[in-house]
């Protein structure tokens, strides 16, 4: 008996066995693409009870390809009706193709499976999630009655006073301790945002579907916003909490803390969940959701028990009540049920394609990123042109706004699965932008054979219809489309196009009568409301918005859209009570202000309408429209009418010509900025710019102008023309801020004239800094900067070279200073020179009150984002694991060692990608940053190691080394330090050659402000711990008649070991011997390389960070005979060339000698073998020179019949003062003439 119990058993392992390799087979077929015999397997293995299960899910997911979405949909209902625990799978299936292709409109299949799924005994999860869809049904279809029925089903707490906005720029605001949590009486009051006083306040609406929004109540972009209610509970339970948000958040019942999730994401209901206790009678829940870049701001809320189900006979309130404070229990987060059965289920078979597929889409729904990546990664190195899994990352890389990456996945389809319908849709797009309307027919036509003529193929004929302005095949294929499909509101909005255009229906507003009465879309109710108003029925369209709001009350927009229709009719009245009404669901609405301020204005209401305006600058210090119209109501001149300003016509007919000015390409006219600044924060300026072309060099510099502007600025070209030598006036073309100045000529003027409105954030709202060249590398007849600024602003300013004195008078309230030069001639460039801002006259501009205040206002932003996270202590964990013991030095390392190998830079300038770094987890998962973002995972890295770290703001070498004159943000790059046994590692992570903890020599002396609460002072970048960069050759050489053969060892560090990691890392050995011999024959014009090996080349495996490099090469015919003699030069590897410093007298700018030399410490050593009989016939001349910037020597000397030459630079310092360019030169040529000298043998 027991042996046929064994024999029955391992009957039924290999028929489970077989039975899963032929699941995993028709997995295979489908991650391979091959759908049509995945497709064909799985129906097969469908007939099979151990297998239907799994082949229906399967067959639902690959329906997302090339069926339709009710074929997905009937797949997956196949699956529930077979399913024992089907809710894992209905949890990672919910916003799938099968329950969502037509979201919109749902089908009453939908309704019935939703409903179905109530009378079930699940997770109380599927019944939220089902009630919300139900409601989702109905309120589509405006069944407001039975969709509020429905989202009361879900159970969410209700009933909310609201507070806020507090500041979270870059996530500060998420640790900050608020004295919200000890205030929860009505009349508390709390400070915020632009330093606005505001207390608890009720919201009077909120959505049907329960997510409590602060996108209607707040300003909700970045920034920190507050709920609480007072929920009753009839007993004290331990019960659940859980909570979906968009956003960070924080949730703490009777003021004790039980989530905290400082990472925003944009999930679904109950994705985070804690235990709880409620006490009999009143309890305190308060909320805090967080935004800075989740781009929304929203919760929904609900106390379970532990099984998901609603509590029973609990209410709440927005009325303060008396609650226990809780300091004894302890509350636990409760993991995710269907992720944990789905890690199970992976554990018990990980060879299950299917888990992993649906665990990575639940974590997809949950919005965690950083989990759903690890799956996918594993998948794609098995499967890497797998459809499904490259459109699992297209849904990846979207959510974390990774539009490259998104789009580079889109081109892998497109050539791995080009038949594939995705691909075909996506070619069909790009035919249809190239206008190749043919071959886009066709692409379509294959489509149709996939999908049949549904919605998507008829909006494609008709799209290509158009293009060929088929009037006919249009009317046609619209009509066709309305038959099969009057709930699509695309297709609809066509039926009334044709019907009002091309058929003259006067009855063609009943299309869209009928969907609007229908269906809840406010697009397609405002094309009604503008259908009525073109009719002129006005109240008709009036009608429209008025119903809109009724249907759904918190819509402010609808209140806006209504309002600004009663404007232009001139009902200032009921346009005021509608703004009113807006003020009353969002109070801190600066641009409801405004129109109050406007329609009090247009009503004569002059005190009101000021008292409006200033409400609205209160709340939006830099809205410039406001402060536009509150000039003007109290009869202000307008800011900009206080400047003088420059006579275009007049500088145009003076305008000198080349003979005045022969060595110029181009003269500046008139350069000028007219700059306000206002009390209390906003600043806005006018630029002016007015050129001449000289010659055909001066045109091709002047035909294209780029507006310079930053992330945190608008801008708005006013004029953009060409002046023509007879007075004619051509506009310029404009691309965005590129203006293309067309038909210029030599002898024609360019005039452009824009304008700049600043839009700064939190701390430095209020503040202004600014900079102006009053010398460049261009001639100019006048140039000025004109400063109006408020009277109560302090400021400072000071000039770079030589102090311009303003004229300053008082204009109002303001005072105006401006500072003019007139007739200056070009900076002329001399080699080596210090960079521009170094040499030119700069005036500059800061009301910032010292540089402590700049290095604590972005502690304040980096430290907030320097946050630890799951992505973050798992990658710590991954790079530590098997190391054994390591010292915080050995841990920095691997820190950097990673992220310069796995986060690829993207260049971009400090300002211009925005002031806040991304989140560290952010840039894990993207595997993308800038200076900043990947500084900033460095520095949270290290602190999760438990080191100490900070950042460092740069302005590099290159935009100059004395240009922090005054306090601003204008810098250009970011690095990061290390604190390690009390000494600082500064690094540098932006190239993935460097060796850690080195610089270029270009880098060093830079400008650096460290961020960290103890920084008083901008200093300079030259850290103790750097390692130098050095270069050592050691040389042999071989004469053999007029060749040199030649081996050659280098051993080099820092900066020059990163030079030659980026020259020939990324190359076959093949082509690195090609690029040295390349690189020899721009000196030695016959030569020829044997050999070339490296050791330490790739930085990834690199086990030291001095980079060895092993050359074997000839130069032929070097030696030159002579008389009877060889003569030859001795080939140094980084010999001086006299091409390479050129000094002109007189000499004005110093010598940055970073152009001229990439080591610190180069010492070369050449062993020469004298053929057999042959000697020198004059020993090598030493030479020895030192001064204050380098020291230089050369020697040889004989050990038998080998010559042993030895050379030694050491760069001392890195600049040479112009009063010194000339002896440094002449001392250089002395290392020139040094190394070129020559020798004989004989």
């Amino acid at each position: 008996m027991k042996n046929y119990a064994t024999l029955l058993l391992l009957i039924l392992l290999s028929v489970g066995l077989k039975a899963q390799n032929s699941v995993n087979k028709a997995w295979e077929s489908f991650l391979k693409n091959d759908r049509k015999t995945a497709r064909a397997s799985f129906i097969e293995l469908a007939k099979n009870k151990e297998t239907a299960k799994e082949s229906y899910l399967a067959l639902s997911l690959m329906s997302e390809f090339d069926e339709s979405g009710e074929v997905s949909f009937e797949y997956l209902k196949k699956f529930f009706d077979l399913a024992d625990q089907p809710e894992p799978y209905l949890l990672a299936m919910w916003r799938s193709y099968a329950l969502s292709y037509n979201s919109s409109v749902q089908s009453a299949k939908h309704l019935d499976f939703y409903n179905s799924l109530l009378k079930k005994k699940f997770d109380g999860t599927v019944y939220a999630l089902a009630n919300s869809s139900i409601g989702g049904y109905y309120e589509a279809n405006k069944k407001y009655e039975l969709a509020d029925r429905a989202y009361a089903q879900i159970g969410s707490l209700d009933n909310w006073l609201i507070t806020g906005e507090f500041e979270n720029i870059s996530t500060s605001g998420f640790d900050k301790n608020y004295d919200v949590l000890d205030k929860p009486q009505a009349d508390a009051v709390f400070v915020g945002k632009k330093n606005q006083n505001f207390g608890w306040r009720k919201v009077p609406f909120t959505k049907h579907s329960k997510w409590f929004d602060f996108e209607y109540y707040s300003n909700y972009g970045n920034s920190v916003i507050f709920a609480q209610n007072f929920v009753k509970s009839p007993t004290s339970v331990t019960a659940q909490l859980r909570i979906g948000v968009s956003g960070s958040v924080k949730v703490w019942v009777n003021d004790q803390l039980l989530i905290s999730q400082a990472d925003e994401r944009n999930n679904d209901l109950d994705s985070y969940i804690s235990t709880v206790k409620l006490n009999a009678g009143y309890n305190r829940v308060l909320i805090q959701i967080g935004e800075s870049y989740a781009n929304r701001s929203n919760f929904l809320v609900r106390l379970t028990d532990e099984n998901g189900k609603a509590l029973d006979g609990i209410t709440s309130t927005t009325d303060v009540q008396a609650y226990t404070k809780e300091t004894t229990f302890k509350p636990s987060d409760v993991k995710l049920s269907s992720i944990s059965y789905f890690e199970n289920e992976i554990a018990k078979n990980p060879e299950s394609y299917l888990n992993k597929i649906l665990l990575a889409k639940l974590y997809l729904r949950n919005d965690n990123a950083f989990e759903a990546r690890k799956i996918l990664e594993k998948l794609k190195e098995t499967f890497p042109e797998s459809t499904l899994i490259n459109n699992l990352y297209i849904e990846l890389f979207n959510k974390e706004d990774n539009r490259t990456g998104a789009e580079t996945i889109q081109e892998t389809i497109k050539s791995a699965d080009p038949e594939s319908p995705y691909a075909l849709s996506l070619t069909y797009n790009d035919l249809i932008n190239q206008q190749d309307l043919n071959n886009a027919e066709l692409v379509m036509k294959k489509l149709e054979a996939i999908y049949g003529e549904n919605e998507n193929i008829l909006a494609k004929k008709i799209q290509l219809a158009g293009k060929r302005n088929n009037q006919e095949d249009i009317i046609a294929l619209v009509d066709k489309s309305f038959s099969q499909f009057p709930n699509s509101s695309s297709v609809v909005w066509l039926k009334y196009l044709c019907e009002k255009e091309i058929r003259k229906n006067s009855n063609a507003i009943n299309y869209l009568k009928k969907y609007v009465d229908e269906h809840d879309n406010y697009e397609m109710s405002k094309y009604l409301a503008q259908a009525y108003f073109d009719k002129n029925q006005v109240q008709d369209g009036l009608a429209v918005y008025q119903k809109e709001i009724a249907n759904d009350p918190i819509s402010v927009g609808v209140y806006v859209d209504l309002a600004n229709r009663f404007y232009a009719l001139q009902q200032y009245d009921k346009a005021e009570k509608l703004y009113l009404q807006c003020l009353e669901i969002a109070p801190a609405y600066s641009t409801y202000f405004e129109s109050l301020g406007k329609i009090y204005e247009m009503e004569k209401q002059k005190d009101k309408s000021i008292k409006a305006y200033q409400r609205s600058l209160q709340l939006r210090p830099n809205n410039y429209s406001a402060i536009k119209a509150l000039r003007k109501i109290e009869d202000k001149k307008d800011v900009f009418d206080y400047f003088e300003q420059a006579d275009v016509k007049a500088l145009v007919a003076k305008a000198p010509k080349l003979a005045d000015y022969p060595d110029d390409h181009m003269l500046i006219l008139n350069e000028e900025v007219q700059k306000v600044v206002y009390e209390n924060g906003g600043s806005e300026e006018k630029h002016f710019y007015v050129s001449k072309v000289l010659t055909q060099k001066g045109l091709e510099n002047l035909k294209e102008y780029n507006i310079p502007f930053y992330s945190s600025q608008n801008y708005n070209i006013e004029i953009a023309e060409v002046i023509k030598a007879n007075g004619t006036k051509v506009p310029a073309e404009q691309n965005g801020s590129q203006v293309i100045f067309t038909n210029l000529e030599v002898g024609d003027v360019i005039n452009l004239r824009y304008k700049i409105q600043n839009f700064n954030d939190g701390s430095l709202a209020t503040h202004f800094w600014d900079s102006f060249y009053f010398t460049h590398g261009v001639s100019y007849v006048n140039t000025r900067f004109s400063l109006l600024v408020h009277r109560n602003k302090a400021f400072k300013y000071s000039f770079s070279q030589k102090a311009i004195e303003p004229i300053k008078t008082q204009q109002d309230e303001f005072d105006l200073y401006v500072w003019k030069a007139e007739n200056q001639k070009a900076l002329i460039y001399e080699d080596k020179m210090p960079p521009m801002d170094d040499v030119t006259n700069i005036l500059y501009l800061s009301s910032i009150p010292n540089w402590e205040f700049v290095a604590d206002w972005y502690n304040n932003i980096a430290t907030a984002k320097a946050r630890s996270s799951y992505e973050i202590k798992t990658v710590i964990s991954d790079i530590f694991k098997d190391k054994g013991s390591l010292d915080d030095l050995s841990k920095i390392k691997l820190i950097y060692k990673y992220i310069t190998s796995n986060i690829s830079y993207s260049s971009v300038s400090f300002r211009q990608s925005g002031i806040v770094p991304q989140n560290p987890a952010t840039v894990i998962n993207t595997r993308i940053g800038d200076c900043k973002d990947v500084s900033t995972l460095f520095v949270t890295m290290c602190k999760e190691a438990g080191i100490n770290a900070e950042l460092a703001l740069v302005k590099t070498r290159d935009n100059g080394q004395n240009t922090m004159l005054l306090p601003n943000i204008d810098f250009n790059h970011c690095i990061a330090k290390a604190i390690v046994g009390g000494k600082d590692y500064y690094v540098e992570l932006t190239s993935n050659t460097l060796p850690f903890g080195t610089f270029y020599n270009g880098s060093l002396n830079e400008q650096i402000l460290e961020i960290n609460n103890k920084t008083k002072a901008i200093t300079t970048l030259n850290p103790l711990q750097r390692p130098k960069n050095v270069s050592n050759y050691s040389t042999s050489i071989v004469l053999k008649g007029n060749d040199m053969q030649i081996k050659e060892t280098n051993f080099s560090t820092g900066a020059v070991a990163s030079s030659t990691r980026s020259d020939y890392n990324d190359l076959s050995n093949k082509d690195q011997i090609k690029k040295l011999k390349e690189t020899l024959a721009g000196v030695f014009p016959e030569s020829d390389v044997y050999v070339l090996k490296f050791t330490n080349l790739s930085p990834i495996t690199a086990t030291s960070d001095t980079l060895k490099a092993y050359t074997e090469y000839a130069l032929m015919k070097n030696c030159k005979p002579v008389a009877g003699m060889s003569v030859f030069s001795l080939p140094w590897s980084m010999a001086a060339s006299a091409n390479q410093l050129q000094v002109t007298q007189p000499r004005l700018f110093g010598i940055d000698l970073t152009q001229l030399f990439l080591s610190e410490n180069c010492m070369e050593q050449i062993t020469m073998q004298l053929p057999e009989g042959k000697k020198l016939v004059e020993e090598l001349k030493p030479i020895n020179i030192s001064n204050d910037y380098l020291d230089y020597s050369l020697t040889g000397k004989a050990v038998g019949n080998k010559i042993v030459f030895s050379r030694k630079m050491i760069l001392k310092k890195d600049y040479v003062p112009a009063d010194k360019a000339q002896d440094f030169r002449d001392a250089y040529i002395k290392v020139v003439d040094a190394d070129e000298q020559q020798l004989a043998i004989k």
